[in-house]
């Protein structure tokens, strides 16, 4: 079996004429000006909240349009999250640069993203005022995007916008569809209410059909390269359960079903973390390359060359527009202003589970005949403490995974042990005085290694922490086989 696959990966190296040059972008998430007719408080309290530098999202993609002109690659792949959030405005000012592309004779090829179709949120702002913004439909998509992918010349799907394409001889591309925007509902629409999918899955028809496809190019001798918005592999431990939304459904399934197709490299998205992971079935092995989102710091994105059967992937950044020379500093300053907001948020849905929590904890007190704990009466005072102990190293956190490659950066062994000491002092905060060893005693025992692990897996750019398959791939410069 194996002579054979290497005889396959010798005749897509004598089909394909030299090396392939792709530029990779991802979660670009483009906003038309023509959505801001007037500047003011809506616009300025969107973005003060936000990471990304969307008032500058328009600008950093004629830039990088520009610099992309320039490098002259064959290919230019971009995995999802298009635009801000679907807004048709925002699709014809996207589709107008990537023309610009198209004309240098650069092949383009998109996949959506759960923020562009039948989005809810799509708005315009103007002054102190937000309004709806018109979004589009998936046939609206395919139309809007027919040079890019949706065009007569790739193979598609029936079941969802996944495709097929040769852009390149030898070089098969397959565009995966793993958004569930169609479960979307809009009042615009006539729906009573607004619903919003940001999690993916792959519907079973179609995964057959992108096994099939790519089973068919690897056996006429092609390469094979898959993209996709979320994530197929988790690139730390337990992502698919901490950040489900961001994993694709029963992706251990998904993952089998594309290595066993004989797809071995994946293009991705959606987390906004420039990060490289590896993962296994039966000996064999897939490489996801996430790239973060464009306009958000450190403004990644990826130059790729395809040659002699390997993909060597490097990183770069737009550094500066014409109207703002200082675009990283900002970038890295913007994300660091909007963590604490982000901790509210997240600690907001901690919150509100302290009543189970609650319980929970009286449960066991009931056992060594303990009195009632009403964690919830300390909301206010457990919240304060958290913002105390974790903004500034969850600030550092946020910049080392955005920036790539956390196992090499010297910050990420501080960050680790000072969310341990953290959680200590959370603890002791919260919970009574005479119970909080007990209770901290228990979970120092039984929780605290997972937390750990977690925080390693994150911080040392792990994945499979601890285990045979453990892996540690460089985010920013790597070679590999496909």
């Amino acid at each position: 079996m194996r002579k054979f696959v290497l005889a396959l990966v010798a005749i897509a190296t004598l089909q394909m004429s030299g090396a392939i040059k792709i530029v990779a972008l991802s979660d670009i998430h483009a906003m038309s000006e023509k959505l801001v007719p007037n500047k003011g408080e809506a616009i300025d309290a969107y973005a003060s909240t936000d990471m990304r530098m969307i008032k500058e999202s328009a600008e950093i993609l004629r830039t990088v349009v520009q610099q992309i002109i320039k490098q002259k690659p064959d290919i230019v792949m971009i995995s999802g999250d298009l635009t801000k959030d679907g807004e048709r405005l925002s699709h014809e000012f996207v589709t107008s640069q990537l023309e610009l592309l198209r004309a240098k004779g650069i092949k383009v090829l998109v996949i959506p993203g759960n923020h562009d179709i039948s989005n809810a949120n799509a708005k315009i702002f103007d002054g102190k005022n937000k309004r709806d913004a018109a979004t589009i439909t998936r046939k609206e998509f395919e139309k809007l995007y027919a040079n890019f992918g949706y065009g007569n010349e790739v193979k598609r799907d029936t079941a969802s916008l996944s495709y097929a394409a040769e852009p390149v001889k030898g070089l098969v591309v397959i565009g995966i569809d793993s958004n569930r925007d169609e479960e979307n509902l809009l009042k615009s629409r006539g729906d009573s209410v607004n619903t919003y999918h940001t999690e993916g899955r792959i519907k079973e028809s179609t995964l057959k059909w992108i096994s099939l496809r790519a089973r068919e190019a690897r056996s006429q001798g092609k390469q094979v390269v898959a993209m996709m918005h979320h994530h197929l592999i988790e690139h730390f431990d337990s992502e698919a359960r901490i950040l489900e939304k961001y994993v694709v459904a029963q992706h251990e399934e998904v993952r089998n079903a594309l290595i066993d197709a004989g797809v071995h490299t994946i293009l991705t998205g959606h987390l906004h973390l420039t990060d490289i992971a590896r993962d296994y079935n039966n000996g064999d092995s897939i490489t996801e390359v996430a790239t973060g989102s464009l306009i958000t710091y450190p403004f990644h994105y990826r130059t790729i060359t395809i040659s002699d059967g390997k993909m060597t992937v490097n990183t770069n950044q737009v550094k500066s527009v014409a109207s703002n020379k200082n675009l990283l500093a900002e970038g890295k300053k913007h994300v660091e202003n909007a963590v604490p907001k982000q901790m509210e948020s997240m600690l907001g849905k901690l919150m509100g589970k302290l009543d189970s929590v609650s319980k929970k904890l009286n449960g066991m007190m009931a056992m060594f005949g303990g009195e009632n704990i009403d964690l919830s009466r300390q909301k206010k005072g457990i919240m304060e403490v958290c913002h105390m102990q974790f903004d500034d190293v969850a600030k550092k956190a946020f910049i080392a995974l955005y920036e790539g490659n956390e196992g090499k950066n010297p910050q990420s062994k501080e960050v680790v042990e000072q969310m341990e000491e953290g959680l200590k002092a959370v603890l002791n905060a919260a919970l009574p005085a005479g119970i909080g060893s007990m209770v901290q005693g228990f979970l120092m025992e039984n929780a605290m290694p997972q937390f750990d692990n977690l925080l390693r897996s994150m911080m040392e750019d792990r994945n499979h922490c601890g285990t045979p398959q453990e892996v540690v791939v460089d985010d920013l410069k790597v070679t590999f086989k496909m």
